[in-house]
């Protein structure tokens, strides 16, 4: 007898299930500390310490008219930390490059982030939700948070504010501000007052259903991360006090005079923000950074 047929998958039930997948995915960031990293030697220091997982950060190369080009990292180097670690490996991209979304994902990156540091190509944003690992998106407010996750982002993380060397940690504060006022306007709205904002803005039924969602939830549906000059323990306590769901902490903690306390502290920090006796004793030595950072996002 032939074999029967398989039942047709639905593209719709199949497309569900691949946002959940991704939805769980970036969960387990939660509560946690992802990296930026450049090398296999950060990778591997970041996770004997308890990081959450790892961002590999941009590459600087020199164009042929001598300009530099921020562009993402290797295949080479994304290869080597993908096989020197377990943690979990988000490759960073361009706004809008598709092909280096692809590339990371080729190969083995558990997810990506586009970052706005580095050079848009055209398309500012574009449809993610068939990619089969989480996207990452930066968010300046409560509504480029939710068009981004309407477009398929599976995390949000604060825009890096400032110079591209020295991103602002009062942005990175206040964009979580914003984020949370935003509901909040939302919340105080009566339903005739709601109905014509989303009818002045013209927003689809997706998106009102999202936005809905979000205020009866009071944060976002999507883990929201603290990305933007995080360097100290203080700094990232502050973050999770202000509702983020974790923080991202840059290249520069590896440059500090003592990096393994450094990034500890930045750790413990999080775990504990709301111990105020704990974190007098996680921010009184927590390896100094040295006098010169080389900072990149």
């Amino acid at each position: 007898m032939p074999e029967p047929k398989p039942a047709p998958v639905d593209p719709k039930v199949a497309l569900q299930k691949l946002v959940n997948t991704k939805a769980f995915m970036t969960s387990l960031f939660k509560g946690g500390v992802i990296f930026v990293v450049h090398d296999s030697d950060q990778a591997k220091l970041a996770e004997k310490l308890g990081g959450r997982g790892l961002i590999i950060g941009n590459a600087m190369r020199k164009g042929i008219d001598h300009e530099h080009v921020v562009s993402a990292a290797g295949p080479a180097v994304v290869r080597d930390i993908l096989s020197s670690v377990l943690l979990p490996i988000i490759g960073r991209v361009r706004v809008g490059h598709t092909t280096e979304a692809q590339i990371m994902e080729a190969c083995g990156c558990d997810g990506v982030d586009e970052h706005e540091g580095m050079a848009t190509t055209g398309a500012k944003t574009y449809k993610k939700f068939n990619n089969k690992i989480p996207y990452i998106a930066g968010a300046k407010d409560l509504n480029t948070a939710l068009q981004a996750i309407f477009e398929g982002a599976s995390m949000i993380r604060t825009i890096c504010g400032g110079d591209e060397d020295k991103p602002d940690i009062r942005v990175t504060a206040n964009t979580i501000k914003a984020i949370y006022a935003g509901i909040g306007k939302y919340a105080k709205m009566t339903q005739p007052e709601f109905d014509a904002e989303m009818l002045a803005k013209a927003h689809s039924q997706t998106m009102i259903a999202l936005i809905k969602q979000t205020v009866a939830l009071k944060k976002l549906p999507v883990p929201l991360f603290a990305d933007g000059g995080i360097m100290l323990p203080m700094d990232a306590a502050m973050m999770m006090s202000l509702g983020a769901d974790g923080v991202i902490a840059g290249v520069q903690v590896f440059q500090a005079d003592n990096p393994g306390r450094r990034i500890r502290s930045v750790i413990m920090a999080v775990a504990h923000h709301d111990n105020a006796a704990k974190l007098a004793g996680i921010c009184e030595d927590n390896g100094a950074l040295g006098a010169a950072v080389n900072y990149k996002i």
